[in-house]
């Protein structure tokens, strides 16, 4: 039988900083052309264009957008600005692929999901870490019983200070409990197929002496300890830092699961590696499982071109985006009250 030949569709790249880099290498690695980039840093987005060999660099994401010939919109931006060029976007009649987190607020994410429905356009959210095959192994054990029920799930990160110091910024990306927690709650989610009912967490701002970030108006939480429990009585744990001393060499531990019959540990969500290393303890019997890792970004966007040329919702869209927001600021607000916040 012939296989049918996929519609390669035509791009702009909103963004060039790290995550536009990504974005216009795995467009291009999922078989699609990335025909314009767009960022204020013009330096930086002639650099990258030509890299990719990508034939327009505009300032403007206004103008990149109103080009006829582009089809999707790749957005990596920082967060206040993902409402406003989806609007745009949409308003336009373009397909928009969004960077996670979804919005800055639970209004920018409704006004956004509220502008593509009247386009009648597909959006998508980068949630690329989920599609992992360690994510995807570990809840099939789950679904096995390998670990029993109930489940403790516990993640780290712990980082320096930024590079991008808007990352630090309260009303700009949130720092890391808005902007990084978010891949592991998606990964607790799909592991536990289950949502979250409660969530108590403790942290605060521990880089507030350094210099690099003095100039923000507001600094955010930077340090975490963060519980939530799901409805199917599991319970995932985080400890988080972006507040680090320079070059400090503790690191975050690798991910582990626990049950009452054995459970796993292994950087499970990790996409910088090709292959995945996970330790799985069975009662007394310990085994390495090692498991291909494909470019989680080029998956990301094969799929989510699927979606699109087939007229059908984006396997990670706005459900899930609002669903990561919605919990990621309860974490805050259980850090800035003291009080478990129900879901």
């Amino acid at each position: 039988m012939r296989l049918r030949k996929m519609k390669r569709f035509k791009i702009a790249v909103i963004g060039a900083g790290d995550m536009g880099r990504n974005h216009v290498r795995s467009w291009i690695a999922a078989g699609h052309h990335v025909v314009t980039l767009c960022d204020v840093d013009e330096e930086r987005s002639i650099a990258l264009a030509h890299e990719f060999n990508v034939p327009n660099f505009v300032k403007d994401y206004k103008e990149a957008i109103n080009d006829p010939q582009i089809e999707i919109v790749s957005i990596c931006l920082p967060l206040v600005f993902h409402a406003p060029v989806t609007i745009y976007a949409a308003q336009q009649g373009k397909h928009v692929f969004c960077e996670k987190p979804l919005a800055s607020s639970a209004q920018a994410a409704m006004d956004m999901q509220a502008a593509v429905e009247k386009a009648g356009v597909q959006f998508g959210v980068g949630f690329q870490r989920n599609y992992s095959n360690g994510v995807e192994q570990v809840k099939q054990w789950v679904q096995e019983d390998r670990f029993g029920r109930p489940l403790v799930m516990n993640c780290d990160l712990l980082q320096e200070v930024r590079p991008k110091l808007a990352m630090h910024d309260r009303n700009g990306n949130q720092g890391p409990v808005v902007d990084a927690c978010c891949h592991a709650f998606m990964m607790w989610q799909t592991v536990f197929q289950s949502k979250p009912k409660m969530v108590y967490a403790r942290g605060g701002i521990m880089a507030h002496e350094r210099p690099e970030i003095a100039h923000f108006d507001q600094l955010a939480i930077d340090t975490a300890v963060i519980t939530v429990e799901y409805e199917s009585g599991d319970i995932g744990t985080m400890t988080v830092s972006w507040g680090l001393a320079k070059k400090f060499k503790l690191h975050g531990r690798a991910d582990r699961i626990i049950g009452p019959k054995g459970g796993a540990e292994g950087h499970f969500n990790n996409f910088g590696n090709k292959t995945l290393q996970i330790e799985l303890y069975d009662g007394e019997n310990k085994e390495t499982v090692e498991l291909p890792q494909p470019d989680l970004f080029k998956v990301q966007f094969q799929r989510f071109a699927a979606a699109v040329e087939e007229g059908r919702p984006a396997p990670v869209g706005f459900t899930q985006g609002r669903d990561m927001l919605k919990l990621s600021h309860a974490v805050l607000e259980s850090i800035e009250t003291g009080k478990i916040v129900c879901l």
